[in-house]
């Protein structure tokens, strides 16, 4: 039952639907599953969303083994396969658009989404620094920005069919190498 509620308030986001406009009642008659049963499970739609949140984290990639390009490729990937799912990418632009009316859902969503890739990608790219591929003068917090709204920018315009996404992700990692790589 809440892997079905999960996916019914994931289709009803994706579909358009706000968190604000969003009621336990449009969840059970979209899901087939009586009010009751889901009151019983979350008493507030604010407990359902956090769920829905815990639904969409992803464990990380070990990056330990690799060079820090290979690291940052990696976790791109990651980062794009969390962007290229509809449902999940339209609930994570939903909660930050209603962070002033969710904003614990909004504080759950940085510390169990975003921070976790933002942190790998630091420790990636201070690897870099250790072992020589990235100079040590380089904004760790300013590259992570940089990889990340490279795959924000490119899901947001829907131009991702047909991509080979791990050959696009390399070839955006070896341009910024080409700046951030000692001399």
């Amino acid at each position: 039952m809440h892997h079905v509620i999960v996916d019914g308030v994931l289709d009803l986001i994706g579909g358009g639907a706000t968190l604000t406009s969003l009621s336990l009642v449009d969840v059970a008659r979209r899901t087939g599953i009586s009010r009751n049963s889901i009151y019983r499970r979350w008493h507030s739609k604010d407990e359902l969303f956090s769920d829905v949140v815990k639904s969409m984290t992803r464990p990380l990639p070990d990056l330990t083994k690799q060079s820090a390009r290979e690291n940052l490729v990696t976790l791109m990937d990651v980062s794009f396969d969390r962007v290229t799912d509809q449902r999940e990418r339209r609930m994570a632009e939903t909660i930050v658009a209603e962070a002033q009316n969710f904003p614990d859902l909004h504080e759950q969503y940085l510390a169990e989404i975003v921070a976790p890739l933002n942190h790998a990608m630091k420790l990636a790219i201070r690897r870099g620094k250790e072992i020589g591929e990235i100079r040590p003068d380089i904004d760790e917090n300013l590259l992570c920005d940089v990889l990340v709204s490279c795959t924000f920018a490119q899901s947001s315009t829907n131009f991702t069919e047909g991509l080979d996404l791990e050959s696009a992700n390399r070839r955006k990692i070896d341009l910024v190498f080409d700046g951030v790589s000692p001399m």
